[in-house]
């Protein structure tokens, strides 16, 4: 790394998020931190003023910032901003993620996770605990998988998938974000994919305090698409995801193989049997307790999508027309 090289680089990537665009930059420049960094912020070509607020931000520190700002939706062609637009870009010797709609509360976050990952060379990923907040910033919860700093499971953080941290919290290697494993790119997800890769090789360390916060229930984010999304929408992303998990078995010599089936057969595949309705199937091991623990509501509408799915498409189809009303 030259003199004059950032030693982070904080990757932003956004798309239409002008009301929360401010809250990520304004995070980013109260890190107060004993090395350089740099800001790479790339607009996937939106419309409703983003562009122009991070305009405003490098033309004020333009030292500072390195954005992008793209006339045609990069998404629409591959959804792997980061990893292919945003990544590559990197000169700091790691990167820290941070989507456009949260946001670092914590102006020390960068120095201590990176004083954290000089000090312990083994260390591949440095995460922190979150607040969670609604679209308008109030809280509603918190991610804290441990209640103290300390390494963390690789068997938990494969089991919990993309929300066993939010993205915001990642710090890693830009040379593990530029040099991915072809795993990372067998699904339409970052954060569960990249904390895999991350943490397989080295040891990923955890601060318990909540130094950035996710936003959650923000209208177009990929979330709230995701679960208003058409059936087959959301089977392919689980099928995706399976083919993911295993490729990670296959790439890490199945070092973490039960973690792998479990998070495999106990959610995706278990969804995947959810969103067709197989309720035959869900009766019976290995999936029959897990059925058991879904509510009541939950259970009925299986049913009636098993044993009468055009009454219960009809019935469906009237309820969201009333709720456009």
């Amino acid at each position: 790394m030259e003199n004059n090289d950032p030693l982070v680089s904080i990757v932003c990537d956004t798309y239409n998020q002008a009301p929360y665009i401010r809250d990520a930059l304004d995070g980013f420049l109260r890190q107060k931190t004993d090395f350089p960094i740099e800001v790479i912020v790339h607009d996937d070509a939106s419309t409703d003023g983003t562009a122009e607020i991070v305009r405003e931000y490098e033309a004020k520190y333009p030292e500072l910032f390195r954005c992008v700002y793209r006339s045609e939706n990069m998404y629409s062609h591959d959804p792997k901003i980061l990893e292919h637009y945003v990544f590559p870009l990197a000169r700091g010797k790691y990167v820290a993620i941070c989507e456009g709609d949260d946001y670092w509360t914590s102006a020390d976050k960068l120095q201590k996770q990176v004083a954290y990952l000089e000090e312990h060379p083994d260390c591949s990923l440095c995460v922190c605990a979150a607040d969670v907040v609604d679209a308008k910033g109030n809280p509603v919860g918190s991610v804290t998988p441990y209640e103290t700093d300390g390494d963390v499971s690789m068997n938990d953080m494969i089991r919990h998938g993309g929300g066993f941290v939010p993205t915001a919290s990642i710090v890693a290697p830009a040379r593990l974000a530029q040099n991915r494993a072809p795993f990372c790119d067998m699904t339409d997800v970052d954060d569960a994919v990249l904390q895999l890769w991350f943490g397989a090789n080295g040891r990923t360390y955890y601060f318990s305090e909540r130094m950035c916060a996710y936003r959650t229930a923000v209208p177009g984010s990929w979330t709230e698409t995701f679960f208003f999304a058409d059936k087959q929408v959301r089977i392919a992303h689980h099928e995706s995801m399976v083919r993911a998990l295993e490729a990670f078995d296959e790439e890490t010599g199945s070092r973490w193989h039960a973690a792998v089936r479990d998070a495999v057969e106990n959610h995706h595949a278990f969804e995947i049997l959810c969103l067709n309705s197989r309720v035959d199937l869900l009766k019976r091991p290995p999936h029959r307790e897990q059925y058991q623990s879904l509510s009541a509501k939950r259970r009925l509408r299986l049913n009636l999508e098993h044993f009468a799915p055009r009454l219960t498409a009809r019935f469906l189809r009237s309820v969201r027309k009333l709720r456009k009303q």
